[in-house]
């Protein structure tokens, strides 16, 4: 009988983990405090893309936090179905390019789709294509990426893969 607990026990708590893991994450399930306070000056001496960069990231500095309590996301093209991607730290000034976000390709399922999908009190970001793949031979999956922000890289927590539309 003991043995027979056990075993339902072990069951029981596996397919509870995998049943979790399959979730698709939630903006709520990374929640991060919205910074208030005056935004630092921006630093575009870290590196050579935040000089190249410079005007777009004034500009979007401009915007706010708008992304993981004091960050944020700056987008521009880069060519067709292309996107570059910057995060500006409101409490330092600092600027991340994330490298999975940098140069990806941005592809749309439906007309709601956004390529970037965040929230100013959520340390998720949903990224609608497929990720930067420098020096990779194999081409990357389309899809769904979830990943979360750490405060200096992205963590991919998840992809759902999508097959994408031809002709559009």
């Amino acid at each position: 009988m003991r043995l027979l607990i056990a075993v339902l026990c072990i069951i029981f708590s596996t397919l509870t983990a995998l049943a979790q893991g399959s979730a698709t994450p939630r903006f709520e399930d990374y929640p991060a405090t919205v910074f208030k306070g005056r935004t630092a000056a921006l630093r575009l001496n870290g590196s050579k893309e935040a000089r190249n960069f410079r005007t777009r990231l004034r500009e979007g500095a401009q915007q706010g936090v708008n992304f993981a309590g004091h960050y944020t996301v700056v987008q521009w093209g880069c060519g067709t179905a292309c996107l570059q991607v910057a995060f500006i730290d409101a409490k330092t000034g600092a600027v991340f390019f994330p490298r999975e976000l940098n140069g990806f390709g941005v592809w749309f399922w439906d007309d709601n789709d956004e390529a970037l999908r965040f929230k100013p009190d959520s340390r998720l970001l949903v990224m609608s294509g497929s990720p930067a793949s420098e020096g990779s031979k194999d081409e990357p999956k389309s899809g769904l990426y979830y990943y979360e922000w750490t405060g200096t890289h992205l963590r991919l927590v998840r992809v759902v893969e999508k097959k994408r539309e031809t002709g559009r």
